[in-house]
């Protein structure tokens, strides 16, 4: 059943419509989040995907300009590029290093070439089902693909084949690309343009919603992933502020020692005297300073009035003034 006035099968308009919404849904996504470039492959492939319905659906017609050679030749262009895409799309949106030959060089040496063999086997004979037996090069080249494709999945998952993940990608790669197999077959049997329409969109469809799939994956995990790298850089930034509060007070208190020290020395203390100047300071008492040097109490309160006749001092406030040491500890 065809869509009144053209020669496109209501099913391609049915997966041009599809397409077309999820087109411009991309192309929001893209706008929105510059940074991902993933999105440009989906993006790149919706845009093949409508420009080969679209051609396959419509031409040849003799309603639209342009003659049936050159109808023709643009719709072949659209059924030979689409394919051309597939290997450059796994490559890079699902990371199958194997398949760089396929992806740079590959497809120009067996799609785009036989592809211009095509349209001058077309042009000289003027026989559209001569030309077609062209499609042979591309079967064979599919079918090497298939093998690529399969080295490319076992090297990157190193033979570990067990997890669902794995079996997914797997099977759908597989599926996406058996239309490509089958479209050379669909062309030259004159297949109905529904069947074909539904062949390969199914496919392509099922490889960008794997695609779209995992990278939703990734997303979440990079989000959980930045949930706990903010969360430890809360607990981080509260043990670098305590960090930085205890080594504060100890450069200061190391400072004030040093500033204790040389006035020491100016009144002439001696070594025990500036011991227990030092105790006084950092706020032990008289007890405390007798048990740390192990000497009687007594001793230390002597030593204590010693040092207060040399500093001139009648009272250890007095004392931690006249020596700069108010800023380690009071007295206990």
């Amino acid at each position: 059943m065809l869509l009144p006035g053209t020669e496109m099968h209501w099913v391609t308009f049915g997966f041009v419509c599809v397409e077309l919404v999820i087109f411009f849904y991309l192309l929001i996504h893209r706008f929105a989040r510059p940074d991902n470039r993933t999105i440009s492959l989906d993006i790149s492939l919706i845009a093949l995907l409508l420009v080969y319905n679209i051609t396959g659906g419509l031409l040849p017609d003799p309603n639209l300009p342009g003659s049936f050679f050159f109808q023709e030749c643009i719709a072949y262009a659209t059924g030979f590029i689409t394919p051309a895409y597939f290997p450059y799309y796994v490559y890079k949106a699902f990371g199958l290093e194997k398949m760089e030959f396929h992806a740079k060089r590959g497809v120009l040496y067996f799609l785009v070439l036989p592809y211009f063999l095509f349209v001058t086997v077309f042009a000289i004979g003027n026989d559209l089902n001569y030309a077609k037996s062209i499609l042979i090069i591309p079967v064979v080249y599919a079918l090497w693909v298939l093998v690529s494709l399969q080295k490319s999945i076992r090297f990157k998952y190193r033979n570990v084949h067990n997890s669902g993940d794995v079996k997914e990608e797997t099977g759908v790669l597989y599926f996406s690309l058996t239309p490509w197999v089958g479209l050379p077959f669909i062309t030259y049997f004159n297949l109905s343009q529904s069947v074909e329409a539904t062949v390969t969109n199914t496919g392509f469809l099922l490889l960008l919603a794997l695609h779209i799939k995992q990278h939703v994956e990734q997303v979440k995990t990079e989000h959980r992933r930045l949930i706990v790298s903010e969360m430890q850089l809360l607990t981080w930034n509260e043990q670098l502020h305590e960090e930085v509060d205890k080594r504060t007070k100890e450069l200061e208190r190391i400072s004030t020692e040093e500033r204790i020290m040389q006035n020491c020395h100016i009144y002439r203390l001696t070594g025990r005297e500036k011991e227990i100047v030092l105790f006084i300071c950092r706020g032990n008492s008289y007890r405390q300073i007798a048990e740390a040097l192990f000497i009687a109490e007594r001793t230390v309160t002597k030593h204590v009035q010693n040092i207060f006749d040399k500093v001139k001092v009648s009272n250890k406030l007095e004392l931690l003034n006249k020596l700069g040491a108010t800023a380690v500890g009071q007295p206990g």
